[in-house]
């Protein structure tokens, strides 16, 4: 049995064609899978269209369940409370499966003799009309773009990740290791994150492989309103309030840390200004995620 766990909040247009694509991926698969949709405190009508594809893909067993503490890390914990699979996996709800996804997924925990965790290959699917020229390859990332190339194996070294819109962990992983820090990730509309690399940092640690599935490819879907500038400096702000929150830079002076760079960048906005409007966002970009930190000071502290 393998679970497949999908947290979903106000994005009931985006699952048709997630469940569809993921019901051929099952059936082509030829494995045992469960789908568990977890509605985190959704306010459109996610329960009465998961509840008709469920009507429309009777082969696929789909089961329901609502989390109403708002956060990614919070939903994804009661995917993983309620699922029966020796192997979960993890979808987010603006992704598009290909057939060969699960099958992939399920494959490469026998590429060591020790993974407990697989890294799907995520490739981007821009709006019509592709992506502005401002937009450069660097930051794809900051889109969940997660491709280590087309030969699947064991991760090392600073590879040593995934990105939390494909992945699977082993049910020995789970036991052991337990669930996502519910400091970090989504949260009440704000764009924190890291949850799934802080977890990743935890299974290295006890000392499981982490395996590479490349032909586990899903797309990844970037909403039109994601081609901002505006987006992705408050993407970078939040990027820098993820460092603060994670376990190991729980401690009060860690912004100061960031002290350097906030002012560099801050002394460097005016160059931007006569050196092009890439250097321009660049430069913005950085001193936004200096600032990150420093704002984490305020939020209110779990874990």
């Amino acid at each position: 049995m393998i679970s497949i766990i999908i947290a979903t909040v106000n994005r009931a247009p985006l699952l048709p064609e997630l469940l569809r694509t993921l019901a051929a991926s099952i059936a082509a698969s030829g494995l045992a899978a469960e789908v568990l949709v977890v509605n985190n405190g959704s306010t459109d009508d996610t329960d009465a269209v998961t509840a008709a594809l469920a009507r429309e893909l009777p082969a696929m067993d789909v089961r329901l369940l609502r989390e109403p503490t708002s956060g990614l890390s919070y939903a994804r914990n009661a995917g993983m409370r309620a699922a029966r699979g020796e192997v979960l996996c993890f979808l987010d709800d603006d992704t598009v499966i290909s057939l060969p996804w699960l099958a992939e997924m399920a494959a490469a925990f026998t590429l060591g003799p020790n993974v407990g965790a697989v890294a799907g290959r995520v490739l981007l699917q821009w709006p019509d009309g592709g992506t502005p020229d401002w937009i450069d390859p660097a930051y794809y990332s900051l889109y969940s773009m997660y491709d280590r190339g087309e030969t699947p194996g064991i991760l090392e070294g600073e590879d040593v990740s995934f990105f939390g819109c494909n992945f699977a962990l082993s049910r020995r992983v789970v036991e052991q290791i337990g669930l996502f820090d519910t400091a970090m990730g989504r949260k009440n509309g704000t764009l924190l994150s890291g949850e799934d690399t802080e977890y990743s940092h935890r299974i290295v640690q006890a000392g499981f492989q982490m395996a590479y599935a490349a032909r586990a490819v899903i797309g990844h879907k970037v909403a039109p309103e994601r081609l901002t500038t505006r987006w992705l400096a408050r993407r970078y702000f939040w990027q820098g309030v993820t460092s603060a929150v994670h376990p190991d830079h729980r401690y009060p002076l860690y912004p100061l840390r960031w002290l350097p760079k906030l002012l560099t960048n801050a002394l460097l906005l005016p160059v931007g200004l006569v050196s092009g409007r890439k250097r321009l966002y660049r430069t913005w970009f950085r001193l936004c995620n200096a600032a990150g930190p420093f704002y984490a000071w305020f939020l209110p502290r779990e874990g």
